[in-house]
């Protein structure tokens, strides 16, 4: 961890966090049928990510690494916002129900995109 951080970081997502957001939108749709709760979810989630700002390094870690960047995440309701930090950058990269074995997930991704 370097001494200077900056005072904002620029958030990407990954091809993988927009699909999970994209799916977990989609199954309450279809399944629920609640476009209202379907547009919060998408929204909410969105607000947690942006609250990764200002201090990401705050979070917990998973003890893995991805191209030797740290995996952290930071819980939200019922899902888990897995991401890396690298220079000024936040790359969240994967977005998950807590209940699922993120670990395997994780441990499958071996590029950042």
């Amino acid at each position: 961890m370097n001494l200077h951080q900056p005072d904002r970081y620029k958030i990407k997502l990954s091809f993988d966090a927009k699909e999970d957001i994209k799916n977990t939108k989609r199954y309450i749709l279809e399944t629920f049928k609640y476009r209202e709760t379907a547009e919060s979810f998408s929204k909410n989630i969105k607000i947690a990510i942006n609250k990764l700002q200002p201090f990401p390094e705050a979070y917990s870690s998973t003890g893995m690494y991805i191209e030797g960047l740290e995996v952290l995440y930071k819980p939200y309701s019922t899902y888990l916002i897995f991401f890396v930090i690298e220079a000024n950058h936040i790359l969240v990269v994967r977005v998950l129900k807590d209940r699922m074995y993120w670990q395997s997930i994780i441990k499958r991704i071996t590029k950042l995109d």
